[in-house]
């Protein structure tokens, strides 16, 4: 894989309120998904499928919420968290997005700061 091709999976797009409400809404859809893959995993024979099904479901989770909001370190333990089995019933991808829309908002802001405040007009007295 070229260093260009691995520069676009970790960029951070911009944030903009569609990329939030679709990374709120496929977070909250994942976390709701666990339920039924735990209930599966508890019981002997849905074990090993069930610890698959919820490892896909959160591969799948990890690419979408990369390609939506950017990579983030953050993803990385959630990833993990989510496979252990029980630990999985928190809503641990919500969190997860809440914490990465908080600091890419902090540092969206920062970054747009000083545009604004050079296109406002200042009356020098």
């Amino acid at each position: 894989m070229q260093a260009s091709s691995i520069l676009k999976i970790i960029a951070k797009p911009e944030l903009t309120r569609k990329r939030i409400i679709i990374a709120y809404a496929v977070a909250v859809v994942a976390d709701l998904i666990e339920f039924p893959i735990s209930a599966a995993e508890f019981s002997v024979v849905g074990a090993g499928a069930g610890e698959f099904a919820a490892f896909v479901v959160d591969a799948i989770v990890f690419g979408v919420m990369t390609k939506l909001l950017g990579f983030h370190w953050m993803f990385l333990p959630s990833f993990c968290v989510e496979v252990i089995p029980g630990l999985d019933l928190l809503p641990t991808w919500v969190g997860c997005v809440f914490l990465v829309v908080r600091q890419r908002k902090k540092t969206q802001n920062v970054n747009v700061a000083p545009d604004v405040i050079k296109e406002q007009h200042v009356i020098d007295v």
